[in-house]
This record gives structure tokens, sequence and C-alpha cells, in this order.
């Protein structure tokens, strides 16, 4: 019935594959099937969540609720399809591509260091609220080029690693699994008054989903840069007592940087006061652009890696 299991030598080709083809052919966000499940999660939320004032317990079984038939119904049409494909490495190489969607903030990052850099900061503050959950229009440059390294590095974790990651355990549909609980915790994120106990349920599975992908991305960027350096980042983090997931990457990138990341942040109008982690110097556009090359080094030191495991497990099975 799980095909997948009989194929599992070739998923860390078709990933590699997908990766390649995801980076050249960018699918237009109305295009995108993810955008649909964004909406239906929004109206779904708007029609068995209309209280954020009923009892904590109601909201966090409307939540549970929600979450399932967000997901549920999405893998019990998709699962049949396994059993009726003659390709079903290609159906996992399509549920990959339409998962994989990271592409795009890449884009808009440099979007937004092309509009700080200009000073633009009014189409920067623009091009990056629909991007985080933050508030923007109050961010200086500085701000802007910090908000938009975390949310370029936490995207990849989360969206780039995690989905990676989930598809070589599972296959196509674990990705999309993983990649529904995203989204779901993307929409009805429990730092918003209204969704504090809707969306606890997605906010802790997606925290527990990730922290795979996380502490993978953290240690190959430390690998790749300062790993000495990342280590005592974590130590002062570990101090501070940071979110675990959040700790790991800013941790590293404080110091493959050399800036001063996390800090205060606002959550609709609401101010959440943040331990800063690094050295004192505030990120530039400089940095912004530093992290964008970092970034995309990241990616082809990942597919350098998986191509030599490929060439490894094809060399034993040749002999």
């Amino acid at each position: 019935m799980l095909y997948w299991l009989d194929d599992l030598s070739a998923y860390p080709l078709v990933m590699l594959s997908i990766w390649l083809l995801g980076s050249q052919l960018l699918l237009p966000q109305d295009y995108q099937p993810l955008t649909f499940f964004r909406i239906f999660a929004k109206q779904l939320a708007a029609k068995v969540h209309p209280d954020p004032n009923r009892a904590s317990s109601q909201q966090l079984i409307s939540g549970s609720l929600a979450l399932a038939l967000v997901m549920l119904p999405t893998l019990g049409l998709l699962a049949p399809l396994y059993w009726l494909s003659d390709w079903p490495l290609v159906l996992d190489g399509l549920l990959l591509y339409f998962c994989l969607d990271f592409v795009y903030y890449r884009k808009q990052s440099h979007k937004i260091t092309l509009a700080v850099s200009q000073q633009q900061n009014s189409r920067a503050k623009d091009l990056l609220q629909p991007l985080v959950l933050r508030q923007t229009q109050g961010l200086s440059s500085t701000g802007l080029c910090k908000a938009t390294i975390e949310m370029l590095w936490l995207r990849t974790a989360k969206q780039w690693i995690g989905v990676s990651f989930w598809f070589l355990i599972g296959g196509g549909l674990a990705a999309v699994a993983y990649r529904l609980l995203l989204l779901c915790n993307q929409q009805w994120n429990d730092k918003q008054d209204n969704f504090r106990y809707f969306g606890r349920p997605a906010a802790l599975l997606t925290q527990w989903a990730s922290f795979p992908a996380c502490l993978l991305t953290a240690l190959l960027l430390a690998l790749l840069t300062n790993l000495t350096g990342a280590f005592r980042q974590w130590q002062q983090a570990t101090q501070l007592k940071l979110c675990l997931p959040q700790w790991l990457i800013l941790g590293v990138l404080a110091s493959a940087l050399e800036v001063n990341l996390a800090g205060p942040v606002i959550y609709q109008q609401q101010k959440y006061q943040r331990q800063r982690l690094g050295p004192t110097r505030l990120p530039e556009v400089s940095d912004l652009l530093k992290s964008l090359k970092l970034n995309r080094q990241f990616q082809l030191y990942c597919a350098f890696l998986v191509f030599i495991f490929i060439l490894l497990q094809s060399l034993l099975l040749i002999y």
C-alpha cells in the first residue's frame, strides 16, 4: 500500500531533482495550491471560531477539530492516488514541488533589500508585512534588515529543510501533512490574541514537527560558517532562555553575520520583550545582502551533500 517504502532509495534523487526544478521554475502564487488552503483555513477559523472570548477549553477543542478538518480530508483524497498511479514517485515529486514554495520568499527578500538600499522604507514595509506576523510599519531600516534576515532563515528551516526532511521520512503525503500544519499555524498563530487558545494545537504540533529541521539547519549552517562561534552564541541563548528552535538558528546567524539578532517585537500593537542575541552591532543592508548570499550557499551546500549521498548509495548498490 505504501509504495514509497519500496522506492526509498530513490527519494534523495527525487528530492534533489525537485530542488533544482523549484529553483528554476517558480509557480506564481495565484496558481499555488497552498493559496487555496490559506483562504480555506482563514474562512474556516471565521466559521468555527467566531468569539475569542469563549472558554479556553472550547477554543482548544475547536482549534484541534479545525486542524483535523484541514489535514485529514486532504490526505484522504491524496492517498488513493498512490493506489491508482503507475508512477508513485512522479506523484511524490509533484507533491514535493507544490509544498516547496520557499523560493518566493527569497525573491521577496531580494526586493526588500533593494527597497531598503534605495531608502524606500515604506515599500520595504509593504513587501515584508505579508511575510511576517509582526507589525512592520514602525520598523526602521535596521529593524527591516533584522526582520528580513530572521524571516528568511526561519522560512528556510521550516519550509525548505522541514518539508524535505519529512518527504524523506514519509514521502509526498508526509510533506503535504507537514506543510499544511505550517500553514495552519501561520494562519492561526497563537501570538495573536484572538487565536491564543484556538491556534495552540497547531502551534504545539508545529514546534515538535519543525524541531528536526531547525536543528539540521543550525548544525549545517554552523559547519558552513563558524562552528566555534555558533556554540558560544548557543550558550548565551541558553542563558537567555529563548525559544529552542529559534535560538539554534539565530545563534549561528548572529555568529556568522557578526550582528545582533532577536530583540523586542510587536504583534497586534502589543510589544513582546525578546532578549537580544549576538554582538552589539545592528544589521545593515550589507548584512542583509550577506545573509541572502549565505542562504544561496547554504542551499548549494545541502544539494552537494545530498548528491554525495546519492553517489555513495549508487556505489554501494553497484558493489
